[in-house]
């Protein structure tokens, strides 16, 4: 399927949790458990809140969306959470299932790295299971450096070192940047 346009890459918020309901429940259970590491036939309303709440100063959660006759639809949605380390963070991706690889995913991705780069971080980093080979083409192209994980033997650990440029705070769009 030819990917809709336009499609806008915009924060994911908290009154969004109707819309990402119907965005997860229209993703196939394989989709499903390669981005959640399990099969969820139907999310809580606490699953929800927990997807569309971030804590701003350390989390970040971007949709792609696109309009249809009835309003606005998630196509695809991109995160990170800040970690133990707060010069690190774990990202998650996910696509509906129609409109992969068709670059959805590589946008999300290059506005989420942007983000991380532009507050500081020094790295994104990610476990994607060793079948997920869609994810795992993605992460090498965007320069993820990948390894198998320690402890996991059907994991793959993506790291991407982000180089920080003083000047790249101040270039940053400070209304996308705030409202994160």
């Amino acid at each position: 399927m030819k990917p809709p346009d336009p499609i806008a890459i915009r924060p994911l918020l908290p009154k969004d949790a109707p819309l990402l309901e119907d965005f997860l429940s229209r993703l196939s259970d394989e989709t499903r458990y390669l981005r959640f590491l399990a099969i969820i036939r139907r999310f809580t309303p606490e699953q929800l809140d927990h997807l569309t709440h971030i804590r701003p100063d350390r989390d970040v959660a971007l949709a792609a969306v696109t309009s249809n006759q009835y309003g606005e639809e998630i196509v695809g949605v991109a995160r990170y959470a800040g970690l133990s380390d707060p010069r690190k963070a774990e990202f998650a991706l996910v696509i509906r299932d129609d409109l992969q690889c068709h670059g959805i995913g590589t946008e999300l991705m290059h506005a989420l790295i942007d983000i991380a780069r532009n507050r500081g971080l020094a790295c994104l980093e990610g476990l994607v299971l060793a079948t997920n080979h869609k994810m795992l083409e993605l992460m090498s192209h965007l320069g993820f450096q990948i390894t198998p994980d320690a402890q996991d033997p059907t994991m793959r650990r993506g790291v991407l070192h982000l180089e920080v440029h003083a000047s790249a705070s101040a270039e940053a769009d400070p209304d996308l940047i705030s409202s994160l």
